[in-house]
């Protein structure tokens, strides 16, 4: 039986610490105080009690859940861990923007390893076991969140994934860590699947998706990556996505994306309207944050997304993700 918890922990993106901890401070005042911190990783104190469904809800936040101490060794993690978890995620604390080094991974595989010949997993648990290693001298954290539709299924939010040297833009690995996060990057679940593609030059989200087998159309008055343009499944619709005509769509798509970069406001506005038009079964949207105010918009921006939506909506900065959020719904 998992205790009443009162500190909760929370990863984000290098370089996001500040714009996390003003988050949390905006949506819980003083409830929440910021206790222990590193790069890439926060923790807060309760004043009262937590709930074991209390959820931090933070954009700018990777994964977040209960703190559950420190350890140095994998017996001390099958000592501490508060309750029987359904698996355990081992991560790099510190991550780049471009993807974990294999080496990197290599120490977690060792560490989880370890761990597994201690622990003893419950398949019928809701509950992830959260070991992050910093430096090879540091003590392991240790943290438990819910596992839920909303979260994600690999370890601290980290496909094992870096960037493609051929790939036509950063947006391939957003794409792709964004399809991870979904649930849909295992080999052929989108083959033969149709994507609308809002602000897709130079075309790195396009080539993501045209490499799994999906048709592309891709709307930007931007030129596209001759790759991506050449490809016999994309088509190029080169103009303003608030010009884009009911005939030039289908009646179906499977996933709108959007990478534009305009105010989320306006983009939540075209997103309405194509949402309407073309039913689609998965929103993947990067919304562009670029100032204290847009900030402090994000739950109000989320709550009328929510509204056309095809689903559950979740919003967390991906370690791709720049100054901007991702957003999916599923």
């Amino acid at each position: 039986m998992l205790k009443t918890p009162d500190f909760i922990f929370a990863t984000c993106r290098a370089g996001s610490e500040a714009l996390l901890k003003r988050e949390v401070a905006s949506r819980h005042g003083s409830w929440l105080t910021p206790a222990f911190m590193r790069p890439q990783l926060i923790t807060w104190k309760s004043r009262t009690p937590l709930r074991h469904d209390f959820v931090l809800d933070a954009a700018f936040a990777t994964i977040t859940g209960f703190s559950a101490g420190m350890a140095r060794t994998a017996a001390e993690v099958a000592e501490k861990a508060p309750v029987q978890p359904c698996a355990v995620h081992v991560f790099p604390r510190v991550v780049e923007e471009d993807g974990v080094p294999a080496c990197e991974w290599q120490r977690m595989d060792e560490a989880h390893a370890a761990i597994m010949t201690q622990l003893k997993l419950d398949p019928a648990s809701p509950w992830v076991l959260d070991v992050i290693l910093g430096a090879d001298a540091e003590p392991w954290f240790l943290g438990l969140h819910r596992r839920d539709s909303g979260s994600h299924p690999h370890p601290g939010g980290l496909p094992r994934l870096n960037l493609d040297a051929e790939a036509p833009s950063r947006a391939w690995l957003k794409m792709e860590q964004s399809l991870a996060w979904l649930g849909l990057d295992a080999p052929g679940k989108l083959e033969k699947k149709t994507a609308l593609e809002l602000g897709s030059a130079p075309g790195g989200a396009s080539w993501a998706l045209l490499n799994r087998g999906m048709k592309v159309i891709g709307v930007d008055t931007a030129a596209m990556d001759t790759r991506v343009l050449e490809h016999p499944h994309f088509q190029h619709l080169r103009l303003p996505a608030g010009d884009l005509p009911r005939s030039a769509l289908p009646t179906e798509i499977d996933l709108l994306a959007s990478d534009m970069n305009l105010h989320p406001g306006l983009v939540l506005r075209y997103l309405e309207r194509l949402t309407a038009l073309t039913q689609p079964r998965w929103l993947i949207l990067t919304l562009k944050m670029n100032d204290a105010e847009v900030e402090s918009q994000i739950p109000t921006l989320l709550q009328q997304l929510r509204r056309f939506a095809p689903g559950e909506v979740f919003a967390r900065q991906l370690h791709a993700n720049r100054r901007e959020i991702t957003v999916i719904s599923h």
